[in-house]
């Protein structure tokens, strides 16, 4: 299981992420969610009838790398960021996951405990991998999938990408792993101080914290062909961590209902303007398809 390396780490750790999280906009209610795995912090603003959307980051980036489209998401519904177990953050793993039939069943239990019948998945990065890994395994749940740069899912991770990752983090170099995570992320687009608060998280992470999260895994052409949910691809075209052409030849080839788009000049973060415009109109297009389709029978 995921571990921080002591006492102080964790403490270092912990108030990056409150820091970071201090640009999320107000109101944040936080709830805990227990689960076979352990307790699941999940962070919550917005209201309204709409389907919730179900926010998972990339590893090591907590909810907090959310804090510049929380509000555009938020238009007309709850957003509900998770806190991924076997991650830094405020979730406590008591159970190890292994497998990913382990990983949907955890976010399964999540879901259940929000009384979310229905969501709207958008994940990042191995975010982007438990979101399409859950709508393969648990698909009555699923109402729509936006992966932003999602990671082995689709196409295999760059040789490059895994072993700066491994330099890195052996390297103890603050400055080495500044340099690797924002040259592997670029431009994202939002407020200096909202980039700099998140990637004081990233290094804290990376200082501090053992994580033990399963590999993201290639999932199957039978399985993508399963796939009912409507889904987003959204790749960056300079991505050092997956080859976007790759991931949306093979997307376009074998999901039956995708968009996709290669965003020019984004690195592995979407750019926030992107995120805030495309995601939005997707999802209510997805729920005015739906309503539709309600009508109809």
């Amino acid at each position: 299981m995921g571990r921080f390396t002591g006492v102080e780490a964790r403490g270092r750790f912990l108030d990056a992420y409150d820091r970071a999280m201090e640009h999320w906009p107000s109101p944040r209610e936080e709830r805990d969610i227990e689960t076979r795995f352990g307790s699941t912090r999940v962070h919550v603003h917005g209201e309204g009838d709409g389907i919730p959307l179900v926010l998972l980051p990339g590893q090591n980036a907590t909810p907090a790398v959310w804090a510049s489209s929380v509000a555009a998401f938020a238009e007309g519904r709850p957003v509900l960021a998770v806190d991924r177990v076997g991650e830094p953050g405020y979730s406590s793993q008591t159970a190890p996951i292994r497998t990913a039939d382990d990983t949907a069943a955890w976010l399964e239990e999540v879901l259940t405990g929000l009384g979310a019948d229905r969501a709207h998945l958008v994940g990042h990065s191995y975010g982007g991998w438990v979101a399409l890994n859950h709508a393969v395994r648990a698909p009555g749940r699923v109402a729509s999938l936006t992966l932003a740069d999602p990671v082995g899912a689709l196409a295999p991770l760059r040789p490059g990408f895994v072993l700066g990752a491994v330099a890195a983090l052996l390297s103890g170099s603050e400055r080495f792993q500044r340099r690797w995570f924002t040259r592997l992320v670029g431009d994202p687009g939002e407020s200096p101080e909202a980039a700099e608060a998140q990637t004081r998280v990233v290094l804290e992470a990376m200082r501090g914290y053992r994580g033990r999260l399963i590999p993201p895994r290639r999932i199957g052409d039978e399985e993508l062909r399963s796939v009912t949910a409507p889904v987003l691809l959204l790749m960056g075209g300079d991505s050092r961590a997956t080859d976007a052409r790759r991931a949306e030849a093979r997307a376009r080839r074998l999901l039956p209902d995708a968009r996709t788009e290669i965003v020019r000049g984004a690195g592995h973060a979407i750019p926030v303007r992107v995120l805030n415009s495309r995601v939005p109109a997707f999802v209510s297009a997805v729920e005015a398809r739906s309503g539709r389709s309600t009508q109809r029978r």
